[in-house]
């Protein structure tokens, strides 16, 4: 690691301990020494050290260097409990993971275990709650050759889906998780961002787009961040991932332009097709009387984490013959084979008409 990269890194740690004291601890806490420890290629025993004696947090440098800026977030935020119970309720005679401690985290929404990375996300794992599997087994359907079929096995889906939300509503805090999807990037164009908008409205996740301090470009970044039941962010993660492989594909069919620009261009049309056949769906389930409004539990948990939340516009692709192409593409795909199915998973790509 090079002595630039290196006071980068420390930078950014300080920006983050700022922003986190003003959103987290209500400015409660006072700015500590940052450091770094521990060789740069092997993590070492602490990824995270608070010391009351020399006011300092240190991280561990490889960890640090290695780890997608949410992981450090988390560890930097697990140092800073160590903190606020130090330096703000003045608690040294408990062990460090005590009463206290624990207090503390669950007050402001911090992995309270002593290794302070965030648990990993990700595909199904033995238990997978029984609505995934119906929902999964229920979309296997849509692999059928006939059009009609394969859209109401979807339209199906997304019906049981939402009676699910509708019945769960108010959800515990211990049921809820948060987790990123997609890459973080300098900038995020408009194909990105509708794909987020998908997963928020039709997939009863909050997304927000967060900072990610990207150590490769020594460069500030945003990445998404999504929270929800368990269930609905692994139903989530999958759509997201299908959405890209199938839009990809899509374009690789279609032959339109060659260009990285080109792809930007048809995904942006093809999120937005897709994205106006979910919203015709939810406008036919309204007219049944479902119509799911949110979930109190996962807005308390997404609010706790984001008190501060501020809207931006960015500017859209030129709605070229690329991006008309793929919304065309779009409207016809279909959703089917969700959540980590055993084997081979099948990626199906239909289009009306065909």
């Amino acid at each position: 690691m090079t002595p630039a990269l290196e006071r980068a890194l420390l930078g950014a740690v300080s920006r983050e301990w700022v922003n986190l004291n003003h959103d987290r601890f209500r400015g409660a806490l006072r700015a500590p020494v940052f450091g770094l420890m521990g060789r740069p290629d092997e993590r070492g025993g602490n990824l995270g050290l608070w010391s009351s004696l020399g006011r300092s947090i240190q991280l561990d440098r490889a960890f640090v260097a290695q780890s997608p800026w949410t992981a450090v977030r988390e560890v930097l935020l697990h140092e800073m409990a160590h903190q606020f119970v130090d330096e703000v309720y003045h608690v040294r005679e408990e062990s460090p993971h005590g009463p206290t401690f624990q207090a503390v985290c669950g007050r402001f929404g911090i992995d309270a275990r002593a290794s302070g990375t965030p648990e990993p996300g990700g595909g199904s794992e033995p238990g997978t709650p029984r609505i995934v599997e119906r929902v999964r087994k229920l979309l296997a359907l849509a692999t059928s050759a006939n059009q009609h079929e394969a859209e109401a096995a979807m339209n199906a889906a997304q019906a049981l889906l939402l009676r699910y939300n509708l019945d769960i509503s108010g959800t515990t805090a211990d049921r809820v998780a948060v987790q990123t999807v997609g890459e973080a990037a300098l900038r995020h164009s408009e194909e990105e961002k509708t794909l987020g908008g998908i997963l928020s409205k039709h997939f009863f996740v909050r997304g927000l787009w967060i900072p990610a301090f990207l150590v490769e470009r020594a460069a500030w970044g945003t990445v998404l961040e999504i929270c929800g039941t368990r269930e609905n962010v692994e139903m989530a993660v999958y759509v997201h991932g299908f959405l890209q492989t199938t839009t990809l594909r899509l374009w690789e069919q279609h032959g339109v332009g060659h260009t990285r620009t080109a792809l930007a261009r048809f995904r942006a049309g093809a999120y937005l097709g897709f994205f106006q056949k979910l919203n015709e769906q939810a406008t036919r389930h309204a007219e049944t009387g479902l119509v799911w409004v949110g979930d109190p539990g996962v807005n308390a948990v997404f609010e706790q984490l984001h008190p501060h939340i501020r809207n931006v516009r960015s500017s859209g692709f030129r709605r070229d013959s690329d991006y008309q192409e793929g919304k065309l593409a779009g409207r016809g795909i279909v959703l089917n084979r969700p959540i980590a199915s055993t084997g081979n998973r099948q990626l199906q790509i239909e289009r009306k008409g065909s």
